[in-house]
């Protein structure tokens, strides 16, 4: 990894901290079409639907998938590795 580069652990992190801050909470999703996990930002006392994600039929998924959806991580270390 370069040192200019945060690792996916920091990246959830600083998402989380801007989610707080903007009265937001973050859900994780494993996603099923590239493995890895999707990372959602919703309002807080929002649950997110049932969503479609990308595939062949839907490039940009469906529409609650292209509001909400802030990261997609292939994985997440559970601690700092940068």
């Amino acid at each position: 990894m370069s040192e200019l580069t945060s690792c996916n652990y920091c990246n959830l992190v600083r998402i989380k901290r801007r989610a707080e801050e903007e009265g937001k909470k973050v859900v994780l999703k494993k996603s099923k079409f590239m493995g890895g996990t999707d990372v959602f930002v919703i309002p807080r006392y929002f649950t997110l639907p049932d969503y479609k994600e990308p595939n062949e039929e839907l490039p940009n998924g469906c529409e609650v998938y292209q509001k909400y959806h802030a990261s997609w991580m292939m994985s997440i270390p559970k601690q700092c590795c940068c």
